[in-house]
């Protein structure tokens, strides 16, 4: 497992290559309850802050490989929640043969927890 953690809020993001799973996650605020967008798993804090994000099939959610999905450098999800929507834009950023290569997955839900409109950024680089 790959294990990387950006300087703000201490936001981790980790790998696990035999399942094909990458975490996001800001410890620190007690879990209350996680939202599904098709491969993509997201956990709710206890104040409705966003704490952590589940992309289930990395490889297959951007379009690259398992060995390439092991090169994450970077990974930024900017969340926007409206009354009626909560939408995830989330960028990867891999090394592949020396070069850097980004990656975008959208995805998009109903607003059923009834979070408070807004918009959070999730940003680590290792």
């Amino acid at each position: 497992m790959n294990k990387n953690k950006s300087s703000k809020e201490d936001t981790i993001f980790d790998y696990d290559a035999q399942n094909d799973s990458l975490f996001v996650h800001t410890p620190g605020k007690k879990y209350k309850s996680s939202m599904e967008f098709g491969n993509i798993i997201l956990d709710v804090a206890e104040d409705n802050s966003v704490i952590g994000l589940e992309i289930l099939s990395t490889s297959s959610v951007f379009g690259i490989s398992k060995h390439d999905a092991r090169n994450v450098k970077s990974i930024e999800t900017t969340i926007t929640i409206s009354q009626k929507s909560i939408d995830l834009e989330i960028h990867i950023l891999i090394l592949k043969r020396n070069s850097k290569v980004s990656r975008v997955a959208l995805a998009s839900e109903a607003n059923y927890m009834n979070l408070p409109a807004g918009s959070e950024l999730m940003a680590v680089s290792a």
